[in-house]
């Protein structure tokens, strides 16, 4: 859908440091510590991912500083998750070679998160929420979402297991409940 993927260089903070006021719907869907695909599913009669792209790049200075170390190219995916057909969340996700050879990748159109929560070797590190204010990030998502739903909230973790390590963020529609 497009080059470059989201930038997610913003200003990320713990759940209870942010600053910026989500409606209560939306800051539960943030602060959230269980499979967010089993929540939507949970309110929605059909939920389905819509894969925007997924390829190996060098992935930026701030998401490289997560992933650690020695980590030249890395899988990127960016997703929908759609709930009733209307789009909830922007999901991008970066996914380590060690990851890939966990069997993270060529995941397709299934849910990502679904297969780190079913599978009990991989544990989430603290998560971590923010409300974007990058003015191209808001243009980016309002076309996504096909809606000015702003403001935008967002939250991300990191999955390790062993070596492997998965960064998922989150972005939500601030336009749908």
């Amino acid at each position: 859908m497009q080059k470059n993927p989201i930038s997610l260089d913003y200003q990320w903070c713990g759940v209870n440091q942010l600053k910026e006021r989500a409606p209560l719907w939306l800051h539960n869907r943030l602060v959230e510590q269980g499979s967010l695909t089993a929540l939507l599913k949970s309110q929605c009669e059909h939920f389905k991912v819509q894969v925007l792209e997924e390829k190996l790049i060098t992935p930026p200075e701030n998401i490289a500083k997560l992933l650690g170390t020695g980590v030249n190219k890395s899988l990127c995916r960016e997703v929908l998750l759609l709930c009733d057909d209307a789009p909830h969340v922007y999901a991008q996700s970066w996914i380590t070679d060690e990851a890939n050879e966990l069997g993270l990748s060529n995941v397709g159109n299934k849910p990502l998160g679904e297969r780190l929560f079913q599978e009990s070797d991989w544990s989430r590190g603290e998560l971590e929420v923010c409300h974007i204010q990058c003015a191209k990030s808001q243009e980016q998502l309002s076309e996504l979402f096909c809606s000015p739903s702003e403001p935008f909230f967002a939250r991300r973790s990191i999955f390790t297991n062993q070596n492997a390590k998965v960064l998922v963020c989150e972005i939500f529609n601030n336009g749908i409940e």
